[in-house]
């Protein structure tokens, strides 16, 4: 299992790492009210869900599937 830390810049945004490398960026969007992941190695956005601890648990398990 893969190790997915969210480490937060402010309330709006967090850095996000697998096993210690930096992935990309988790910033809430407030025109879409929903968090949306900025992985490093795509210029794309993936929209999750308003709730911060929903959007986290779901990025963890996708990075683990």
């Amino acid at each position: 299992m893969k190790k997915v830390e969210f480490n937060e810049i402010d309330t709006n945004k967090f850095d996000v790492y697998v096993d210690e490398d930096r992935y990309g960026t988790l910033e809430f969007d407030k025109e879409q009210n929903c968090w949306v992941l900025w992985p490093d190695s795509i210029d794309d956005g993936i929209s999750y869900f308003d709730d911060l601890q929903e959007t986290k648990e779901t990025i963890t398990d996708e990075l683990n599937d």
